[in-house]
């Protein structure tokens, strides 16, 4: 591009032109003949000023143009003429309006007008259509033309081609708008806020937390929109999460403006970093996690308490015994575990229902709860079987105090179903470290002396020994023989004669199953008949004895023999069979036995059954011609409307009231006698030994009786050798 010869016409070094002719002044104005070498010198300065512009224009990428005050275009300069609206012979001598659509024209006279006001204007943007349709964006900055010399007023315009520009920041526009949008629509909470804490933007979400809309929000601080300890506690993690300079997490329980609700709060904040490299201020994202924290806590619960009672369970009790263990207990002081069983649950569960079970071991927790102090752990490992930790305790003393505390709350009955019932417990106590410092071996230790407590008569404790775990060990070997026990040919039925008492004759026996081990001997039955219970074997063996005995049975009555009636135990999980009925039906059928030569032997706990299913078992073994007899009658559950309801035949008056010279005893028998005579029911007395307990059973009018004085119970062999009379002198006595 050539450049006018005209100085007016050079853009940025005009000043330097004028400079050139203000050398020149002062020979003419003293009308000295100019030196030669001095107006060359001018000419050579004024050439490399041209030139010097022209360097300039040559480089420069924007347009220049230069115009008057109406905007006519005057001169025009650029690289690239493409970029113009119009050819620069279409433009020179035209004004802006006649250029450019009104809007753009407009804005290019306004910046005119400033530009001659305050002698510069800039950064006025407008889009211009080009030649060939497509619209531009140009910045456009103008200055009047520069120099001393009085000529008309021109301005000069630099026009910026920002195309490319403006659309990265419409792109940008763009992109921020839809990253607002999708902002707006997400359920969690987002907010930005300076590094003063000052929010500068945030979502609908945060909003409706806040109950006040984005304009009333950006500019606050969480001083002005929460409360103080929760804004303090805001403040404090905004300032963490600058400082951890990434991701930092917490919750927080905050109030929802638009609801008032409660509500658990995660937040995730970072800190924003500027284009220097300085943290500018801080982004964050939050979400309600309030029904989340209630599905943790509820898995929580699940995976550490118990469902029924919401006591710790066992895996949370290993964890706080692994934690005292762990921990260092004060000088002198001892840490303790109780293992605590409810004496005749399974009896309770299984004849009453299980709802009614789960009852009294939710009220059985609740009584254990009440006893223990504040830092002590009451647990339900399962079952019917609840643990104790206690921390801090000072001696032994202290620990049978707290287990006595225990035993008398379980001497109160339970309300079950609108009945009183008495449900004792047995306690185990191990000690840490005495005992041992391994919390397997503790609970190992506790539950030895709580088999040790039931096994000495239940409703008391017991502390560990080492004779306990000899014997937990003997324990699980006999059960182990017992399992092998039938297949070996190692159990033997034992019969014990009924007598009539007052007349002697024999009209009955008592099966009692025994146990004769090949190495152990005689295994005695309060030894492995509770093992036989608490493992279910006692359905098999209880099976096994009623063969047995109906085989026996038939031999008694057999060849017009006077009748023999044999009783047999059954256990209450064998009335929880439901084939129970067709397995008798079946073994009858099978050894040849008569129906009316059999009588089944019940505790009085079978009939707590709220479901009446016993009641229907004995009435069909009933109708079958069966009778039944309630065993240690007075020692359970009694009641008269039992008796009422069921059909009994017999009661057997338990030997504890026999043997008992206490006078409340013997009233306790003649009640009996009375009750049994009144419904029409038979009565026999166990373990009588003497004369004079025989001759005070007979003249208060029961007619029979077993025990040692009449025979001890013998094998089969013997029993069919007995003779029908037993010569016992009870009428002398009386």
């Amino acid at each position: 591009m050539k450049l006018p010869s005209q100085p007016r016409n050079a853009f940025s070094i005009a000043r330097q032109a004028d400079d050139v002719f203000t050398i020149g002044k002062p020979a003419a104005r003293n009308g000295k003949i100019a030196d030669a070498a001095a107006r060359r010198e001018t000419d050579q300065r004024l050439t490399e000023a041209l030139e010097f512009a022209e360097s300039i224009i040559a480089v420069i990428p924007d347009i220049l143009f230069e115009m008057d005050p109406n905007g006519r275009y005057l001169q025009v300069w650029t690289k690239h003429p493409e970029t113009l609206a119009a050819t620069e012979q279409q433009l020179l001598g035209k004004t802006i309006n006649e250029m450019l659509p009104p809007e753009e024209a407009a804005a290019a006279l306004r910046a005119i007008r400033e530009a001659d006001e305050k002698g510069a204007s800039g950064g006025h943007t407008i889009r211009i259509p080009q030649q060939n349709g497509e619209p531009r964006w140009f910045e456009h900055y103008v200055a009047k033309r520069p120099g001393n010399k009085p000529s008309p007023k021109t301005f000069l315009m630099l026009s910026r081609d920002i195309t490319e520009r403006k659309h990265a920041e419409q792109v940008s526009d763009e992109a921020r708008t839809q990253l607002l949008t999708v902002l707006q629509t997400i359920p969690d909470m987002v907010w930005l806020k300076d590094i003063d804490g000052v929010y500068l933007l945030c979502n609908h979400s945060f909003e409706r937390l806040v109950g006040k809309l984005e304009s009333e929000i950006v500019g606050k601080t969480d001083f002005d929109l929460f409360g103080a300890d929760v804004a303090r506690f805001f403040r404090e993690k905004d300032l963490a999460a600058i400082r951890a300079g990434g991701v930092l997490v917490n919750e927080e329980w905050v109030t929802r403006a638009d609801s008032g609700e409660h509500i658990l709060l995660e937040t995730r904040k970072v800190g924003m970093i500027g284009a220097e490299g300085k943290t500018t201020g801080v982004l964050g994202v939050g979400r309600d996690i309030t029904e989340l924290n209630a599905s943790r806590e509820k898995i929580h619960r699940m995976a550490f308490f118990d469902s029924l009672t919401s006591l710790p369970n066992r895996a949370l009790f290993y964890e706080r015994l692994g934690q005292l263990i762990a921990g260092t207990l004060p000088p002198y002081q001892l840490g303790a575990v109780m293992m605590i069983d409810l004496d005749h649950f399974k009896t309770v569960n299984d004849t009453m229902g299980h709802p009614v079970g789960d009852d009294l071991l939710f009220q059985a927790a609740r009584r254990l709860q009440e006893g223990v102090r504040e830092n002590d752990t009451v647990a339900r490992l399962g079952g019917d079987e609840f643990a104790v930790l206690l921390p801090g305790i000072r001696h032994g003393e202290e620990l049978a105090n707290i287990a006595n505390k225990f035993l008398e709350t379980f001497n109160e009955p339970f309300i079950l179903n609108g009945k009183e019932v008495f449900v004792s417990c047995s306690i185990g106590v191990a000690c840490y470290p005495d005992d041992s410092t391994d919390a397997n071996d503790l609970m190992k230790y506790a539950d030895s002396a709580m088999y040790s407590a039931k096994r000495s008569g239940r409703g008391n404790f017991r502390f560990y020994s080492k004779e306990l775990t000899a014997s937990a060990k003997n324990r699980l070997l006999l059960e182990s023989e017992l399992r092998r026990a039938i297949e070996r040919g190692e159990l033997e039925v034992h019969y014990q004669p009924k007598v009539l008492l007052g007349s002697g004759i024999m009209t009955g026996s008592e099966a009692l199953l025994r146990w004769r081990h090949r190495e152990m001997g005689m295994v005695p039955p309060a030894t492995f008949i509770p093992i036989a219970e608490e493992t279910g074997l006692i359905v098999d063996l209880g099976r096994w004895v009623l063969r047995e005995a109906c085989e026996t049975a038939a031999e008694l009555n057999a060849n017009g023999q006077p009748s023999h009636k044999v009783a047999i135990n059954f256990s209450s999980k064998q009335f929880q069979r439901p084939d129970l009925v067709a397995m008798v039906a079946e073994i009858l059928a099978e050894t040849v036995c008569r129906p009316a030569w059999i009588e089944i032997e019940i505790t009085e706990s079978l009939l707590l059954d709220e479901k009446n299913e016993t009641l229907a078992t004995l009435s069909t073994l009933r109708t079958m011609g069966i009778s039944i007899a309630i065993d240690d009658f007075g020692t359970g559950y009694s009641a008269l409307s039992y008796l009422a309801r069921f059909p009994i035949d017999t009661l057997k008056i338990d030997r504890s009231f026999i043997n008992s010279d206490d006078e409340r005893s013997a009233e306790l028998v003649k009640a009996i006698l009375s009750i049994a005579r009144c419904l029409g029911q038979s009565v026999i007395a166990e373990g009588v030994e003497t004369v004079e307990q025989a001759a005070f059973l007979a003249a208060n009018g029961c007619n029979a009786a077993q025990g040692f004085l009449f025979s001890k119970p013998v094998p089969k062999r013997e029993i069919l050798k007995l003779p029908q009379y037993l010569n016992v002198s009870v009428r002398s006595a009386i």
